[in-house]
């Protein structure tokens, strides 16, 4: 995927505006497959540093990016056991549970996009091609 057709899709979702300036976006660009549709994005303090979390229809990929390197997770969406956006007043919280046993919490999420993340994990997984 390009950086313009990311950026056409962050429109199309009406996120743009509060991603286009994210270094993680060049990091997602390389690894989003050519089939592969991203439905959600949103940010959150995952092990003590801020983190991008994409939703694909695929996959959920966490990005890092830091001055000297970064880091890069992958998540299956069939392997996702349970996730829950937990938004209170102030502070929201995401985490996603697989079945073989990991969780990530992300907190300082933007609970606004609750509805988004929530539409993006409901969203059928495409059958293997």
């Amino acid at each position: 995927m390009t950086r313009n057709e990311l950026d056409d899709r962050l429109r199309e979702l009406g996120i743009y505006s509060d991603f286009y300036y994210r270094k993680e976006l060049k990091a997602l660009t390389q690894v989003l497959g050519e089939y592969e549709r991203l439905n959600c994005l949103l940010t959150g303090v995952h092990e003590g540093n801020r983190k991008l979390v994409a939703v694909t229809d695929r996959r959920i990929l966490i990005l890092f990016t830091a001055l000297g390197g970064g880091e890069m997770k992958m998540i299956r969406r069939e392997s996702v056991k349970e996730w829950r956006f937990d938004k209170k007043l102030l502070f929201h919280t995401l985490t996603i549970e697989t079945n073989g046993g990991a969780s990530f919490t992300f907190t300082n999420t933007q609970g606004k996009l609750r509805d988004l993340f929530q539409w993006a994990m409901n969203e059928p997984i495409p059958a293997a091609e």
